[in-house]
C-alpha cells in the first residue's frame, strides 16, 4: 500500500527529496514528476529566501576502472540511486556532468577523472503542511507532476577525463591532480601552480570535458584553461546554474486535491533495488564481451573457426538486442512502479522474462569462455605459424561438407592429401581438450617434432592437425611420419615412450587401419595397426564452449577434468561412494575444497606456498585490520553448478562427485550436495531432495551417508528433520551403520558436537530411529585453514595468532579426516538394487512414468490402425538417450507425419550451451521432464493381434499403471501426487494443438484424442475397483508388477535410454581429480594400506 503523508514525519518536517539537476530551467515553486525525473513546468514564485551554503567548494579525483561502465561514475558525482537510474534507462536527456556518459574512449587504469563542484548561494521558500496554498497557488489543471521544489542549489560544477599516455608516469601526474584537488576542496581560488605544473597540464592534451553548459562550451576545452577560468566563474552569477534542487510532495504541500500519493523512495522498494545491481552486471559482462571480440581476428584461415567467429558476432548482436528491449520495457514500467499504478513485481516479471535468458550471468559466463577459447585459438594458430608448422582443422576436411566425417575418415583424407608432397611430412592430431588435459605431454611433443626438423637430413613439413571440432572424441594425440614417397612410415615413434604409466585415459593410440577404396587397399603384409577408440559426441551448436572441455584453472598444479567412467565401469577399481549432506551454508563445498588439499599438502605452511587445489569455487567477505575493512574473496574459476549471488539459496545447485583414485584398487567419490533449508522453501527443499535420491538411485552403492552439522546450533533446522526423514524412507535400518556425523566449523566448541549434540541425540530418540551417534560413527572439522588459503592467495594477511589458530585447525582436521577414512573401509557397502524401500519404489515409478504412458499412446495408436483396417502396418517407438535435461517447455517442437496420424516431436533445442535452460523453465506442473528422445515409425509389418486385443491389452496395461499410482497414495496418503497424469495430459495437449493445424487430414488423431479425453473417467473407475478390493499391496507385489511391466520391449528400450541418459550426465557432473594428488605421506599410508 502507498505510505500516506502523516504516517511517518512530523506535519512540519515533510517529505524532502534532493534531486541533481538535469534540467536547469526549474525555478522555486516549479513543479516536477518523481516517476520519470522530469520537470512538469517552469513556474516560479516569489517571495524565497537567499543564503550561503555552508560547504562552497566539493572536489573528487579517481582512477578509472577497466570493469565499470560509464554510468557507474555518476554516483561520484553525486547523483542519487533513482536519478542514476532514470539516466541509465534514459527516461531523462543527461546533460552537464551527467553527459559524461557518452564518453566514448576506453577508460582503463590509466584513466583519471577530477571533478568540481562551486556551490554558489542557495533559494529556499518556508512551506507548511497543507498551507502553501497561501504562498504559491496549487495548479489549477489535471497535471503528472508529483512534487514541487522548494529550494534550489546554485553554482556550477564540471568533470575532466583525463587519459595519461602509457610512456608518461602517473605517478607525478597523480601528485599534481591530487595538489589541484586539495586546492579546490579548500577553494583556494586562483590555483596556486608552478611553471613545472602548468607545463605538464600542457602535455596533457587527451582530455574531455563535461559541465555546466554556460561554463563549458567546447568537451575539447584544455584542462589548464578550465583551472584559469574558475575565479572569473566563481564571481560572475551569469555563469551559475542550478546544481541540486530540493522538493515536496504535492499531497503534503495541498492535501487531498492531489490524490498521487507520498513516495518511497526507490531504496525502499526491494524490487526497484534489484534493478540497479542486474543492469550493472549485464553492463560489465557485455563490456567484457565487447572488448574481448576486439581482440579476435577479423578473419580465420579455418572455415569452421571462421562460421564460429561470424556466429560469434551475430549472437553479440543479438544479446544487444535483447538489452535494449529488457531496458526499453525498464524504462516504461519504473515510473508506474515510482507512482504506484502498477504493482513492483512487473519488475520482477520483466527480469525473469525468458526473452532475455541470454542475458543471465551464467548465459554471457558461457559465452565469455567461447570467445577466449577463440581467443586461444587464434593465438595458437599465430604461435604455430611462427614456428614454422602449418595448421589445418580437421573438420574443414571432410569429403561432404553436408555430413560428420569419422575420426578414420579424416585420418584417410589428411594422408592422402600430404602424400604427394616433395619432402617429408609430420602430422600430429591433437585437439583443445587433449592439450588442457596433457599440458606437459603437448609440450614435449611440440618441442620433439621441431627437434625432429632441426635434426633431420632432409626438408621436413610440421603439420598440425586439429580435432577439436569433430564429431567424434579423439582419445588421444597421434603423431605420424609421411615419407616423401608417399609410403605410410607407421613405426613407433619414439614421442610415444614418454607416455605415462597410467594410461587409463591419457592413451596414445595409434590410427586405425584407413579405408582404403578398393583401388589403393593395402596389402595383407602390412603391419596390423591398432583400432583408434572413438566416442561419438555431437558438437553442439554456437554459443557454446567447445565441445568436451573442462574449464582451466591457475590454482592445479594437476587439472580436474570430466571423468570417462562411472560407477558402470568395467575398471576393476572399488568405488567408496561418500554421499554429503546437510543444511544450506553448512559448508559441504568447503569441505570438499579442504579435504582434498589435506590429501595434497602435509602442511598448512607447504599448502600456503604451493599451489592449491579449488575444486568448487568459494566466494565469502572477511573482515581484517583495525578498522574491520571488509574484503571480499573469491576463490577458483567460475562453476555454473555453485551460485553465490544469492544469499540463503543453496550455493551448489545440483549434485556433483568428485573422483579421486586412491590406489591401483581403490576409488574415493565425493558427492556434493544441494543444501537443506533453502529460502525458496520447503517445495525447493523437496525438489533437492528429489534430484539427490535420484543421482544416488544411479549408483550400485553407497559407502558412507555423512550428515554436516554446524555445532553451535539452538535448534534443528526444521528442513534438516525433513530431510533426514526422507532420507530414512530411502535407505533400510540395514544402511543406518553407514551414516556418519560430521560437524563444521567446530573449533569454537573445541571440536565436539557443541550445544547441536545433545539436539541431535533427542532428535533420534524422539523419532525412535536406531542410528548410532557415538564418537567413532561422529567426526568434527574446521575448514578454516582452507579459507585462511583462499585469502592469502587473495593477497590478504593475517597476524601470528591467526596463522596459529589456522595451523591447529589444519592438523585437527587432517586428523579426522584419517579417522574418518579408516572408519569408512570398515562399514560394508549398502548396495542399494539388494533392498527395496518404499522411496525407492516411488522412484522407480517415477522413472517409468514416461516410458509407460508412451507405451500407453503407442497401444492407442495401433488400436486405431487396427479398426482402420490397416492392418498389414503398425506404429513402432524408436529412441535415444540426451546428455542434459530438457522438458516440454525449452524442448524443439517438431510436428510429423507418421502414416495416418500426426505426432509431435521433441528435439534438443538448436541453441545449445553448457548451462541447464531447464533449470529456468517454470515449476508449475505444466512441464513434462524429457530424458530421451522419442521418434515414431509408421512400418510395413503386421502387429499380429485383432481389434478386441488390442483393447483389452489397454485396459489391462492401464489397470497395472493406476495399481502403482494405488500403492504410492497408500505409503502417504496425504499425497496426491500422480507421475501418469502430467504426461497424459500433456499427450492431450499436443492432439489439441494438431487439431488446430489447417489443411491437413487429422481423422486418426481425433480418435486418439476422444480415448485421452476418456482416460481420466477409466481411470476414476481402476481406482474405485481397487479401494473396493481393499487389498494392501506389499512392496514384493509392487516390484513383481514393475517386473513386469519393464519386460515389455517397448518400455525396456526407453529404461535403457534414460539409464544411458542419466549415465551421460552424471559424467558431465563428476569431476576427476588426477592420481598425483595424493602427496600427504599420513594419506599415501592410508590408500597403501587398502592394498
Amino acid at each position: 500500500m502507498p505510505t500516506t503523508c502523516l504516517s511517518i514525519f512530523k506535519p512540519n518536517q515533510g517529505y524532502p527529496i534532493t534531486r541533481k539537476v538535469i534540467d536547469p530551467s526549474g525555478r522555486i515553486g516549479s513543479l516536477y514528476n518523481f516517476s520519470t525525473d522530469q520537470l512538469v513546468d517552469q513556474h516560479s514564485a516569489e517571495g524565497f529566501q537567499r543564503a550561503t551554503p555552508k560547504q562552497r567548494s566539493i572536489s573528487r579525483v579517481f582512477a578509472g576502472d577497466p570493469s565499470k561502465h560509464l554510468t557507474s561514475y555518476l554516483e561520484y558525482l553525486d547523483f542519487e540511486e533513482a536519478l542514476q537510474r532514470s539516466i541509465r534507462l534514459r527516461t531523462v536527456t543527461p546533460s552537464s556532468v551527467a553527459e559524461c556518459i557518452t564518453y566514448t574512449p576506453v577508460i582503463n587504469q590509466n584513466t583519471r577523472f577530477l571533478y568540481y563542484c562551486h556551490r554558489s548561494r542557495k533559494e529556499k521558500i518556508r512551506v507548511e503542511a497543507r498551507k502553501t496554498h497561501r504562498i504559491v497557488a496549487p495548479p489549477q489543471n489535471p497535471t503528472e507532476a508529483t512534487h514541487m521544489i522548494t529550494k534550489i542549489v546554485w553554482g556550477f560544477e564540471f568533470v575532466c577525463i583525463i587519459q595519461i599516455a602509457g610512456n608518461r608516469p602517473t605517478g607525478t601526474i597523480d601528485q599534481l591532480l591530487n595538489d589541484i584537488h586539495n586546492q579546490l576542496q579548500r577553494n583556494q581560488i586562483p590555483l596556486q601552480l608552478t611553471n613545472d605544473d602548468r607545463r605538464l597540464l600542457n602535455q596533457l592534451n587527451n582530455t574531455t570535458v563535461y559541465g555546466t553548459e554556460t561554463c563549458i562550451g567546447d568537451p575539447s576545452t584544455p584542462l589548464l584553461t578550465i583551472l584559469d577560468r574558475l575565479y572569473e566563474w566563481q564571481r560572475n552569477p551569469n555563469f551559475h546554474q542550478p546544481i541540486t534542487y530540493t522538493m515536496q510532495p504535492l499531497r503534503w504541500l495541498y492535501g487531498i486535491p492531489f490524490q498521487v500519493p507520498c513516495y518511497d523512495s526507490d531504496g525502499d522498494n526491494a524490487n526497484l533495488r534489484r534493478i540497479g545491481p542486474i543492469r550493472q552486471r549485464i553492463e560489465s559482462q557485455l563490456k567484457q564481451v565487447a572488448d574481448m571480440l576486439l581482440k579476435l581476428p577479423d578473419d580465420f584461415l579455418s572455415p569452421t573457426l571462421t562460421a564460429k567467429l561470424r556466429d560469434a558476432q551475430q549472437y553479440y548482436e543479438n544479446l544487444l538486442d535483447s538489452q535494449e528491449h529488457f531496458e526499453e520495457r525498464l524504462s516504461k514500467a519504473i515510473p508506474d512502479v515510482r507512482s504506484h499504478r502498477v504493482d513492483p513485481a512487473v519488475l520482477d516479471n520483466i527480469i525473469a522474462d525468458q526473452r532475455y535468458f541470454n542475458l543471465h550471468k551464467d548465459k554471457i559466463d558461457d559465452f565469455f569462455i567461447t570467445l577466449q577459447r577463440l581467443l586461444a585459438k587464434a593465438t595458437l594458430i599465430e604461435s604455430l605459424k611462427k614456428d614454422g608448422i602449418e595448421y589445418v582443422n580437421a573438420y574443414d576436411v571432410r569429403s561432404n561438407k553436408a555430413t560428420s566425417s569419422t575420426n578414420d575418415e579424416l585420418d584417410v583424407i589428411l594422408k592422402r592429401s600430404y602424400s604427394n608432397e616433395r619432402h617429408m611430412v609430420i602430422l600430429w592430431y591433437s585437439s583443445d581438450r587433449l592439450k588442457r588435459e596433457q599440458v606437459e605431454r603437448w609440450e614435449q611433443i611440440y618441442k620433439q617434432i621441431i627437434s625432429d626438423r632441426h635434426q633431420a637430413s632432409q626438408a621436413i613439413k610440421l603439420v598440425y592437425a586439429d580435432f577439436t571440432n569433430c564429431q567424434e572424441r579423439l582419445d588421444g594425440f597421434v603423431v605420424i611420419k609421411l615419407p616423401v614417397a608417399g609410403r605410410l612410415d607407421m613405426r613407433r615413434d619414439p614421442i610415444k615412450e614418454i607416455t605415462p604409466r597410467t594410461a587409463r585415459t591419457y592413451s596414445n593410440p595409434v590410427l586405425s587401419k584407413p579405408k582404403y577404396p578398393p583401388s589403393s587397399a593395402p596389402s595383407k603384409q602390412e603391419p596390423q595397426q591398432q583400432q583408434l577408440k572413438r566416442r561419438s559426441i555431437t558438437p553442439p551448436p554456437f554459443p557454446t564452449t567447445i565441445p568436451n572441455e573442462s574449464y582451466d584453472s591457475q590454482w592445479h598444479q594437476f587439472e580436474p577434468t570430466t571423468t570417462t567412467t562411472t560407477t558402470t565401469t568395467t575398471s576393476s577399481k572399488t568405488d567408496i561412494n561418500i554421499l554429503l549432506l546437510g543444511e544450506t551454508g553448512v559448508g559441504k563445498s568447503t569441505f570438499i575444497n579442504a579435504f582434498v588439499n589435506y590429501l595434497k599438502f602435509e602442511t598448512l605452511n607447504q599448502a600456503e606456498h604451493g599451489k592449491p587445489v579449488v575444486l568448487i569455487p568459494v566466494s565469502f567477505l572477511l573482515t581484517v585490520g583495525d578498522q574491520f575493512d571488509e574484503v571480499h574473496v573469491r576463490f577458483g574459476d567460475v562453476d555454473i553448478n555453485e551460485d553465490h549471488e544469492h544469499e540463503g539459496q543453496s550455493v551448489t545447485q545440483q549434485c556433483k562427485s568428485y573422483v579421486l583414485d586412491l590406489n591401483d584398487r581403490y576409488r574415493l567419490r565425493l558427492i556434493d550436495t544441494p543444501g537443506i533449508g533453502d529460502t525458496r522453501g520447503i517445495d525447493q527443499d523437496m525438489k533437492n531432495i528429489d534430484h539427490i535420491l535420484t543421482y544416488i538411485n544411479n549408483l550400485s552403492h553407497i559407502n558412507a551417508i555423512c550428515l554436516l552439522l554446524k555445532p553451535n546450533a539452538s535448534r534443528l533446522n526444521v528442513f534438516l528433520r525433513s530431510c533426514i526423514r526422507q532420507l530414512l524412507t530411502y535407505v533400510t535400518p540395514i544402511g543406518y551403520a553407514n551414516i556418519i556425523f560430521c560437524f563444521t566449523n567446530a573449533r569454537a566448541t573445541f571440536y565436539a558436537p557443541g550445544d547441536t549434540g545433545p539436539l541431535l541425540r533427542k532428535m533420534l530418540a524422539d523419532e525412535q530411529l536406531s542410528i548410532p551417534f557415538q564418537k567413532e560413527n561422529t567426526f568434527c572439522f574446521d575448514s578454516e585453514s582452507f579459507r585462511y588459503l583462499a585469502a592469502r592467495k587473495c593477497h590478504v594477511d593475517f597476524d601470528d595468532y591467526q596463522k596459529k589458530e589456522c595451523k591447529d585447525s589444519w592438523d585437527t582436521s587432517v586428523t579426522e579426516s584419517l579417522r574418518l577414512l579408516n572408519f569408512i573401509q570398515t562399514r560394508k557397502p549398502y548396495v542399494l538394487n539388494e533392498w527395496l524401500s518404499p522411496r525407492k519404489v516411488a522412484l522407480d515409478i517415477s522413472m517409468l512414468a514416461r516410458p509407460l504412458m508412451e507405451t500407453l499412446r503407442l497401444i492407442i495408436y495401433n488400436w486405431k490402425l487396427s479398426e482402420a483396417k490397416l492392418i498389414a502396418n503398425q506404429i513402432v517407438l524408436n529412441t535415444n538417450p540426451i546428455d542434459r535435461d530438457i522438458c516440454t517447455n525449452c524442448a524443439q517442437i517438431n510436428t510429423v507425419e507418421v502414416g495416418p496420424f500426426w505426432i509431435i516431436q521433441y528435439q534438443q533445442a538448436l541453441l545449445r550451451t553448457t548451462v541447464n535452460q531447464h533449470r529456468h523453465c517454470p515449476s508449475n506442473g505444466k512441464q513434462v521432464l524429457i530424458e530421451y528422445l522419442v521418434q515414431h515409425q509408421f512400418v510395413t509389418e503386421p502387429a499380429g493381434l485383432k481389434n478386441e486385443r488390442w483393447q483389452s491389452s489397454f485396459h489391462n496395461f492401464l489397470l497395472k499403471c493406476d495399481t502403482l499410482l494405488y500403492f504410492l497414495h497408500q505409503q502417504d496418503p496425504s499425497i496426491h501426487n500422480d507421475p501418469f497424469q502430467p504426461i497424459l495430459e500433456r499427450f492431450l495437449d499436443e492432439e489439441n494443438q494438431i487439431l488446430q493445424i489447417r489443411n491437413i487430414n487429422s481423422t486418426m488423431n481425433r480418435k486418439v484424442r476422444d480415448i485421452l479425453l476418456s482416460l481420466k473417467q477409466k481411470r476414476q473407475l481402476n481406482n474405485q475397483q481397487l479401494s473396493d478390493a481393499n487389498e494392501r499391496l506389499s512392496l514384493d507385489q509392487i516390484y513383481q508388477i514393475i517386473r513386469e511391466l519393464m519386460a515389455i520391449p517397448t518400455v525396456q528400450k526407453q529404461i535403457g535410454s534414460i539409464k544411458k541418459s542419466r549415465e551421460m550426465k552424471m559424467k558431465s557432473h563428476e569431476i576427476k581429480i588426477e592420481t598425483n594428488a595424493i602427496q600427504n605421506r599420513a594419506f599415501a599410508r592410508l590408500s597403501n594400506s587398502s592394498n
